[in-house]
């Protein structure tokens, strides 16, 4: 064997080995990108968990928007108060879960599961009245989403206490 020989030789094994190892590169960042979406997904839950367990833990939360759910206007202003910002607060999360469904880090049913008890929520009697004030609160592209949603389910929707009926 010659010495050009040897060298096209060496010149295709290095070839290989790089090839090998951007396929290798390429297999970690998909595994990367996999753990981060559930990574993500759990976050999700988790906050989704801690945030209905406002309710569970105390009373002065759960009579607040077990009576705006369906008397927001008659409501006290604390009750309007705590309502209001129990429902942002479903609303961020909400927001957040619609971003990592559009980039890709949380699936399509655990999406939906989120973006349907928003959806519970805002079509309650109290929901509709916070509505046109806090959907400004929402990134443009997202509000506009629910809105769209809203208008095409109407009153077809089920309202969050006949979901948790104990409200």
């Amino acid at each position: 064997m010659n010495w050009i020989a040897l060298g096209a030789v060496s010149e295709l094994i290095a070839a290989l080995a790089f090839l090998g190892s951007f396929l290798f590169v390429k297999q970690q960042m998909k595994q990367n990108h996999d753990v981060t979406k559930a990574s993500h997904q759990r976050e999700i839950l988790n906050s989704s968990r801690d945030f209905f367990a406002s309710t569970r833990s105390d009373r002065n939360v759960f009579d607040a928007v077990a009576s705006c759910f369906k008397n927001y206007q008659t409501a006290d202003a604390f009750s309007r108060h705590v309502f209001t910002t129990w429902v942002i607060d479903y609303m961020l999360i909400a927001e957040q879960a619609w971003y990592m469904k559009r980039d890709g880090y949380i699936n399509e049913a655990s999406y939906q599961g989120v973006e349907n008890l928003c959806m519970t929520i805002l079509m309650t009697e109290g929901g509709q009245e916070v509505w046109p004030v806090v959907k400004e609160s929402w990134g443009q592209d997202v509000s506009q989403h629910f809105q769209k949603r809203m208008s095409e389910i109407g009153d077809n929707s089920p309202k969050y206490y006949e979901v948790i009926p104990f409200f």
